[in-house]
């Protein structure tokens, strides 16, 4: 039976280290409070769906920057109204390993240089940590969090506050691990899991209900059909700030490395999160870890394929690529897509 989300009046922590892909991500939630909103102006529905909290963390880039990336993109979107919250500048445990790579630049948003600065003065005094717990206090099982980027802040706030916050938490999205041992930033780790594995460990070893995990395989795998030409070219000539801004950037990241096909992860897990129905054509329960201590393998999400163990996370395995393509030009403000009426359907 299909239902919606909404009825139980949901409330959203996007927990992010803005680069593109966040930035893309980010938007699509926007643009789904604001259809959810027209909706409850339109009497369609009487309840809501609310971002209540952006928390920043160190990954694509510091957490300084990432907290300057995403007032960039709030701005560009109309809602600097939205709460943003500093979060954890480095891994549980320092020092381990290094990102070599910076793959969307040292600022995490190419170096491009932009015309004006953000306003500092609009982030919240209170760490990304606490205002998780507290918001989980304040909404006890009406929070549901999508953990976009190294899974710190969440895992510091599970060893801070134990199952006095476990207890209050929704729904768990993540974007991360891999299920087939498939590495991007080393031979055998997604980055977001590298950078920080004692944190992706803690989280599943202690999440009650199952976590929802988008592992890197099945994007870079997946059927999606998307060109750099397309993004450029298409949604890059709609007209609005936030095309703008990351016109800017992504020419900035991918055009100099002749990447010719174009996907945001990060957009596609909070597309599986807003549009189950729509985008998740597979997905199976299994129990996962993470590898802490293997010579190769360090950071390595592991899947207890033989079943011995409870399952704690549901991996979603494949993704319809033609209806993330709809939801992305959507989320871009593409003229002819209208997918308001298709939000918070859950089967």
């Amino acid at each position: 039976m299909e239902k919606n989300i909404t009825k139980m009046g949901r409330y959203v922590v996007f927990d992010c280290d803005v680069g593109n892909d966040d930035a893309w991500g980010l938007m699509m939630l926007i643009k789904a409070e604001e259809a959810f909103k027209r909706r409850v102006e339109l009497a369609d529905s009487p309840a809501k769906f609310e971002i209540i909290g952006i928390t920043c963390v160190q990954g694509n880039t510091n957490v300084d920057q990432a907290v300057v990336n995403t007032l960039r993109v709030l701005k560009a979107a109309s809602r600097e109204d939205l709460p943003v919250y500093k979060g954890c500048s480095t891994p549980i445990i320092q020092n381990r390993w290094e990102n070599p790579e910076n793959f969307h630049g040292k600022d995490g948003f190419g170096e491009v240089q932009h015309e004006t600065r953000v306003n500092l003065d609009l982030v919240r005094p209170e760490h990304a940590v606490n205002a998780m717990y507290d918001i989980v206090c304040k909404h006890p099982k009406m929070v549901d969090f999508l953990l976009v980027g190294p899974l710190t802040n969440f895992a510091m706030c599970i060893n801070m506050y134990g199952s006095e916050f476990l207890d209050k938490v929704g729904k768990t999205y993540i974007m991360g691990g891999n299920h087939r041992a498939k590495g991007n930033i080393t031979k055998s780790a997604e980055f977001n899991f590298m950078m920080d594995p004692e944190a992706a460990h803690i989280v599943l070893a202690h999440v009650y209900s199952p976590i929802t995990i988008l592992p890197w395989e099945t994007c870079i795998d997946g059927d999606f059909d998307i060109t750099l030409d397309w993004r450029l070219n298409v949604l890059g000539s709609i007209q609005s700030p936030f095309i703008e801004l990351l016109n800017l950037v992504e020419r900035a990241i991918f055009v100099p490395k002749g990447i010719e096909r174009w996907l945001v992860c990060d957009a596609v897990v909070v597309a599986a999160y807003l549009f189950p129905h729509l985008t998740v054509k597979q997905s199976r329960p299994y129990h996962a870890t993470v590898e802490l201590t293997g010579t190769h393998t360090r950071g390595q999400m592991v899947l207890d394929h033989l079943k011995q163990q409870k399952d704690n996370v549901n991996i979603i395995m494949e993704v319809d690529g033609e209806q993330y393509k709809n939801i992305i030009a959507w989320t871009a403000g593409l003229e002819g897509i209208d997918l308001d009426s298709e939000l918070g359907r859950v089967s």
